[in-house]
């Protein structure tokens, strides 16, 4: 029960205080952030960065030809770090929890907690989906959170669960999914 909880009082914290932790990442005037990712990790597998995806360096990518342009367009490494923060910048406690959670998981359990780990990120970037971001943040009409994981396979549907379906839509529109 106490991973379970751990893990609960994380999502608390992510859906409390994501929203005031991505305004300490600091934008240039001309910066629009068409997505928030949410980055996990095998060394911090509930949540390590928060990366702005900004418009700019987004629509360079798509010029650029990629054979994989969709994985480079959501891979949340291709943005420059100075538009990446952890949630422990505003709310240090987390990285603790994290920290505990993965000492009470261990080994024998990775591959369980990594799925329970996923679904919060999913759970967490679904629900702040719905938030109005444009009152923090310059953003664009196709705007989304999105939980990030190394082997994120956009092509076959790894942003499904994290963006309700009316902002798919507008990101197939687009040509981004």
């Amino acid at each position: 029960m106490e991973k379970e909880q751990l893990l609960n009082e994380m999502k608390q914290d992510m859906l409390r205080e994501i929203q005031n932790v991505v305004k300490e990442i600091r934008l240039d005037e001309s910066d629009e952030v068409c997505y928030i990712s949410l980055l996990g990790t095998d060394y911090e597998p509930v949540l390590g960065l928060i990366t702005l995806g900004i418009k700019s360096y987004r629509d360079k990518l798509i010029k650029e030809e990629h054979r994989q342009k969709l994985w480079y367009l959501w891979n949340s490494g291709e943005m420059p770090v100075k538009y990446q923060v952890g949630l422990e910048k505003v709310l240090p406690s987390f990285q603790e929890k994290q920290e505990n959670f993965v000492e009470l998981i261990g080994d024998n359990e990775w591959e369980d907690s990594w799925k329970a780990c996923q679904n919060v990120r999913f759970e967490v970037a679904y629900q702040l989906n719905s938030f109005d971001w444009s009152k923090i943040l310059p953003i664009t009409t196709d705007f989304v959170l999105y939980s990030d994981w190394e082997a994120i396979d956009v092509e076959n549907g790894g942003l499904e669960r994290s963006i309700p379906k009316e902002k798919l839509i507008i990101l197939k529109e687009y040509s981004l999914v």
